[in-house]
């Protein structure tokens, strides 16, 4: 597809439920120059503030010193609003044949940009550099592939997620602090011993699992514990209303109506700065690693178990079932001046040892890269290895497909209204897939235009 006007880039990426947050009132420590006396450089955009982007400036660093010949120039892009959807920065660049060597997106944002044209098809340098599917967690794989090829290098597989629980607030409940509940069904055995109240309010409570990172991830999460599916790639068609995924929603809203409605948890305290699971009030919480990190960091006497995800039969059949891989890639645009350098730190940060290796050292998330030496000591880190396991053994994405934020947000708005008891979890998921099904029709025509 030519030239990109702003209206398709913007008409195309409208909702995401990945946010980086306030942009820092400093760009100091986010930009780089590129090393002197280098034969290329290329730029390189990210979206990344504070320590992160910090370390992608190191990240940047470290390549130039593993090889003479390729410079790094680096260039705050932040995200807006809506995270890796709406990067301003690079959608004008892009619209203006300016491009930078490389950018970021969220793995799941593939297919949409790809289908816009604005993402170089890197099948061709994959296969003559060997890397094929056993390179790679079977998740991560399906990330950067779309319709058989592949567009992206996904250099942080993020684990979503670990199960903890609260030993002590277990103990206090008479439960056993070392048994975590393995099924659905007995976190609901677990939550009515765990449930205090103080008259209408909750006090403590056992989970809360509309609110596992967003209501569209919660149900992804628990859609996928009880063994549903989101999206029929053969009919390119969404699949909310799928049985295990309504179930999954039934169970969520029946939850919230189990303790009181929703609006009547009350389990952390104003201005509360880690999250909510490390007041006490919480037994069973699905965490990201900087959640767990900060808990243990500011609540150094909580005891804590780590273990895989409660799941449902008969749709799932194992713990873990729920899991699924998040993250982060890096892409050449259409039009870069420097693609085969680009593709050399591509490469290098997402598919070797020593870049892998780099990018755990400098920036700190796990990579999707099998082979990487660095994975064994993610496996042994007492605060990363509920993660790695995680990492080895999730089969799950969200949906790859262009109209995918979409689809995100609008499970936001409708998970929401089942667990507040506007309408019918049913009800919901075939709102969601009627307006989906909808934007996806259109999206293909503002393409083929």
């Amino acid at each position: 597809m030519g030239g990109l006007g702003l209206g398709v880039l913007g008409l195309a990426t409208g909702g995401c439920t990945i946010t980086k947050g306030t942009p820092p009132i400093s760009n100091v420590g986010l930009d780089k120059k590129p090393a002197p006396g280098r034969k290329t450089t290329i730029t390189v955009y990210s979206v990344w503030g504070s320590t992160v982007g910090e370390g992608m400036v190191k990240l940047a660093q470290r390549f130039e010193e593993s090889q003479p010949d390729i410079g790094v120039r680096v260039v705050y892009a932040p995200a807006g609003i809506g995270g890796g959807a709406v990067q301003q920065k690079l959608f004008t660049a892009i619209a203006g044949n300016n491009p930078p060597d490389v950018a970021q997106l969220v793995p799941s944002q593939g297919p949409q940009w790809a289908e816009l044209g604005i993402m170089t098809d890197l099948t061709d340098r994959y296969r003559e550099a060997g890397l094929g599917p056993d390179d790679f967690f079977p998740p991560v794989w399906d990330s950067i592939t779309y319709k058989d090829r592949i567009w992206q290098v996904q250099w942080d597989a993020d684990p979503n997620f670990p199960f903890f629980w609260n030993k002590d607030l277990f103990e206090e409940s008479g439960l056993d602090p070392e048994r975590p509940p393995q099924t659905i069904e007995e976190v609901d055995e677990y939550s009515a011993k765990i449930l205090r109240k103080s008259g209408a309010n909750v006090t403590k409570i056992g989970m809360i699992p509309w609110d596992t990172y967003g209501a569209s991830n919660s149900l992804f999460t628990w859609g996928f514990a009880h063994g549903g599916t989101f999206y029929d790639p053969e009919k390119e068609e969404v699949t909310p209303d799928n049985e295990y995924v309504v179930k999954a929603l039934e169970w969520i809203a029946r939850y919230a109506k189990s303790v009181g409605g929703a609006d009547r948890v009350t389990v952390t305290p104003p201005g509360l700065q880690i999250h909510p699971f490390g007041t006490g009030n919480i037994g069973m919480a699905p965490l990201v690693a900087p959640n767990y990190r900060d808990v243990k960091v500011n609540v150094p006497d909580m005891n804590i178990g780590a273990a895989l995800l409660p799941f449902q039969a008969p749709g799932a059949d194992r713990p873990g079932a729920g899991a699924w891989i998040g993250g982060w890639s890096m892409f050449i645009p259409k039009g870069a001046r420097h693609p085969d350098e680009a593709w050399e730190f591509l490469r290098w940060v997402g598919a070797t040892d020593e870049g892998t290796r780099a990018q755990w050292e400098t920036v700190g998330f796990p990579p999707g890269y099998t082979k990487a030496s660095v994975l064994e000591e993610i496996k042994n880190d007492p605060l990363m290895g509920p993660f790695y396991d995680v990492l080895t053994t999730a089969r799950n994405i969200r949906p790859p497909i262009p109209v995918a934020d979409f689809y995100f947000t609008q499970l936001d708005e409708n998970v929401s209204k089942a667990v507040l008891g506007l309408v019918t979890p049913l009800e919901a998921m075939r709102t969601v897939k009627e307006n989906v099904m909808a934007e996806w029709d259109r999206f293909r025509k503002a393409v083929k235009a």
